[in-house]
């Protein structure tokens, strides 16, 4: 929602601002709130940018507010009026409506009231639109995005909001809506990685368009935009925490490492580390573990010293059977075999 407030006195005007700002409504945000503190600049405002609701003093320097509502329904007819006044009069209250005012309240303006009118007001928004986003469906996409992006899944973000396109395209929701909606979700999704720890995106996003694929192919930009970001910052870093992953895990060979153990070790989600993993590897965590010891047999057996059964242990086997079925399983012979390959009395 776009919102307008028009009013001389300073106070009253950042008061008025502040309430609004810590209002919530279902389906629904404020994502712009602009101010005006005489007629002119508010009349100037209004033939040049659509509003969805609109505060105005009744009193103002050089053009009532009652004027300015009559005149502007020649630019947007569509906004919703609500006139400020410090006299409790019946009069006021009276021409306020005459002229298409959706509420009239009173100085000074409470919280409570405050809520009561907006809440008149989106519901109104609401019919007129016939429709609008669920509160479901967006934290599901929110949630979808929020994994994707920190796992930098570039093609699984493209197909999220893919889906979400598919059934935005069936609601027929207003532009200025569907607007404000989208710009709240990128605000949202930035703010839940950057709570994620370990990056900092300190990035906002305005997404604009003059039709409702063009936004969505906007915010399609902005997140493709901050899984570069993201990627830029991890391997900005002075550890990267794959290269880190791997470094511990070669000089702890002979120990029985786990994925849990790896990630507390860096201070990262379990389930994160495993998904960042396999995205920067290729292989699971178990299949890097099983690739590292088979390489460091390979480097062992080499030595003619040291028995098979030695080296099983070495590198984290209690087994030895174990550890002759797993060698064959990756290099299609058994360890004896690969000594011999070598020239190396077994």
């Amino acid at each position: 929602m776009k919102i307008l407030i028009i009013e001389d006195e300073f106070m009253i005007r950042k008061k008025l601002r502040h309430l609004l700002e810590q209002l919530q409504f279902e389906g629904m945000y404020i994502d712009e709130i602009l101010e005006a503190e005489d007629g002119i600049d508010a009349d100037l405002l209004l033939q040049h940018k659509a509003f969805d609701i609109v505060f105005t003093d009744i009193n103002l320097p050089e053009m009532d507010g009652l004027s300015l509502l009559e005149k502007s329904a020649n630019y947007h007819p569509g906004a919703q009026w609500v006139i400020l006044s410090g006299y409790d009069s019946f009069q006021y209250a009276q021409q306020a409506i005459y002229h298409g005012a959706k509420d009239y309240l009173l100085k000074p303006i409470t919280k409570n009231k405050l809520k009561e009118t907006m809440q008149r007001l989106v519901e109104n928004i609401k019919r007129e639109q016939n429709n609008f986003i669920e509160i479901d469906e967006m934290e599901e996409m929110l949630a979808n995005l929020e994994s994707a992006i920190w796992v930098l899944d570039r093609e699984r973000v493209k197909e999220t909001i893919g889906t979400w396109a598919d059934k935005v395209e069936k609601k027929h929701l207003k532009l200025s809506y569907y607007q404000s909606v989208m710009n709240h979700l990128l605000k949202t999704l930035v703010d839940r990685i950057n709570q994620k720890g370990s990056i900092s995106l300190d990035v906002t996003f305005g997404l604009i368009g003059a039709q409702i694929n063009q936004i969505t192919s906007h915010f399609m930009d902005s997140c493709l935009n901050v899984i570069d970001i993201t990627r830029v910052q991890r391997k900005g870093k002075l550890i990267d925490p794959i290269e880190a992953a791997k470094e511990y895990m070669a000089k702890n060979v002979c120990a029985k490492v786990n994925l849990e153990d790896v990630a507390q070790i860096l201070g990262l989600n379990s389930c994160y580390f495993s998904q960042l993993f396999k995205r920067e590897t290729g292989q699971t965590f178990i299949e890097y573990r099983i690739h590292l010891r088979i390489e460091t047999a390979k480097q062992l057996l080499e030595r003619s010293n040291l028995r098979i059964i030695d080296i099983s242990s070495e590198i984290g086997y209690d087994d030895p059977t174990h550890f002759t079925k797993t060698f064959k399983k990756y290099t299609g012979i058994s360890p004896r075999e690969y000594r011999q390959s070598l020239g190396i009395k077994a």
